[in-house]
């Protein structure tokens, strides 16, 4: 039975790119529901709901805050797994480099990714 770990560095960065694709469309659409304003405006207040509209908007902006946060994550978690897979393939094409330069590469059964 073989043991390992194996990257598929295309697969990993085309992933890292969709993070970061997800991560800006969902902070534009935290933007754009914070762009609406509060919403309660057209609910007609003559000021008897004002302790209503007050818990609120305060609701709605720790959301939208959360949400802008979760948008910062994911796009932040397409960084780290591309600047992962460069940082791999470098110690890998170096690791690889060294051994052609023992001639370790030659012996039979050694592999490397």
């Amino acid at each position: 039975m073989e043991r390992g770990f194996d990257m598929t560095h295309e697969t990993l960065e085309a992933s890292a790119t969709r993070l970061r694709v997800h991560g800006a469309e969902y902070a534009s659409a935290v933007r754009a529901l914070t762009a609406r304003g509060d919403g309660a405006a057209s609910w007609g207040d003559d000021g008897l709901m004002g302790p209503l509209v007050a818990a609120y908007v305060q609701c709605k902006d720790t959301a939208l805050a959360a949400f802008a946060h979760m948008g910062d994550v994911v796009g932040a978690t397409g960084d780290a797994m591309g600047a992962a897979t460069g940082r791999v393939r470098f110690v890998e094409d170096d690791v690889t480099g060294g051994l052609d330069d023992l001639g370790g590469s030659d012996v039979p059964g050694a592999t490397w990714t």
